[in-house]
């Protein structure tokens, strides 16, 4: 539903669901791109309040458990987390209602961020690898709200009709979109996608999210309108009388025919 102004006066049209299919990659630097080349991202926190933030958590180690100084501080911390917390929420909605108003089918990666952002800490028999850089990913995957933009999309898509696509996250990011040469290589930095095999560049983002549109397997038919089921014929039906009989069985029981 829209609205247009005329004459200062607001009327309302609405708009026939778009036949179209929109790959969408989550990332740690940009929330949500898709393979139209549109990036979806904002800051959820202000400068000031990444550094009160973190002038508060170095407060609260020095506090000591149960006090009321502590319980001042964590109060103070959790207002500066709401405020970003609800700014998270509100950016996925909106981005949820403009990807699920545009498109018939949202292609996603199947991505379970639970088991993504568990520790690397390991045991104290068997220690992790690298635990600061898997705790800085895990934190960068939180902060971007994945998740939340997943079930903000199924949310949207149940009153637009959207179609919502889990497909195999699996060499996305290595696989040329145009020649579909799978190498590590392909990727040379965070943003920059060139194909060791046909020199094919492209932002990486954007390469990956047309892998994952493709990974769907919707082409679009020689109608228009996507591959996913039969396309409804064009002609009119053939008429029909209000007995229930064909134009032909009528008149040779007599029925005049107009």
């Amino acid at each position: 539903m829209s609205f247009l102004v005329e004459d200062g006066r607001k009327t309302s049209e609405c708009h026939a669901m778009p036949n179209t299919a929109v790959g969408v990659d989550r990332g740690v630097k940009v929330a949500a791109t898709t393979s139209e080349g549109v990036f979806h991202d904002r800051p959820y926190a202000t400068v000031g309040e990444t550094a009160r933030l973190r002038r508060l958590q170095q407060q609260l180690a020095l506090c000591k458990r149960g006090s009321s100084r502590r319980r001042a501080v964590l109060a103070k911390i959790n207002a500066i987390t709401g405020r970003v917390r609800d700014r998270r929420a509100d950016f996925c909605a909106q981005t949820a209602g403009t990807l699920a108003t545009r498109n018939a089918v949202v292609v996603l990666e199947d991505l379970r961020t639970k088991n993504m952002t568990t520790s690397a800490a390991g045991t104290i028999e068997q220690p992790g690898r690298n635990v600061r850089a898997k705790a800085g990913l895990n934190r960068a995957v939180l902060d971007k709200g994945w998740h939340m933009l997943e079930l903000a999309l199924r949310n949207a898509a149940r009153i637009t009709g959207t179609t919502i696509v889990l497909v195999n996250p699996a060499y996305t990011s290595q696989t040329c979109h145009a020649c579909t040469h799978v190498d590590p290589k392909n990727r040379e930095s965070q943003a920059v996608f060139a194909c060791t095999a046909c020199g094919h560049k492209d932002h990486a983002d954007v390469n990956a999210a047309k892998n994952i549109l493709n990974a769907a397997g919707h082409a679009v038919s020689g109608r228009g309108d996507l591959g996913v089921a039969r396309s409804v014929k064009r002609q009119l039906p053939a008429t029909r009388t209000r007995t229930g009989r064909s134009p032909r069985a009528a008149r040779a029981v007599g029925i005049p025919v107009l």
